[in-house]
């Protein structure tokens, strides 16, 4: 199988994982509720790093935590 040659760009569901400090099961359910934005690459799940920003800047904060 090819592999994807290591982007910082582009983040796997273990880098997500790692990333938000929960296990893989965890990102891969959120990525597939769409509560991380994600893309196809062949068969391959893959987050772009600009995406996330983008989609985590759009939250809304919570109250006195500004």
């Amino acid at each position: 199988m090819q592999q994807i040659a290591h982007d910082p760009r582009i983040l796997r569901i273990p880098d997500l994982a790692r990333l938000l400090n929960c296990t893989e099961l965890a990102a891969r359910r959120m990525v597939e509720r769409g509560e991380v934005p994600s893309r196809k690459w062949g068969r391959r799940v893959v987050i772009l790093v600009d995406d996330l920003k983008t989609h985590l800047k759009g939250l809304p904060v919570r109250e006195g935590e500004r």
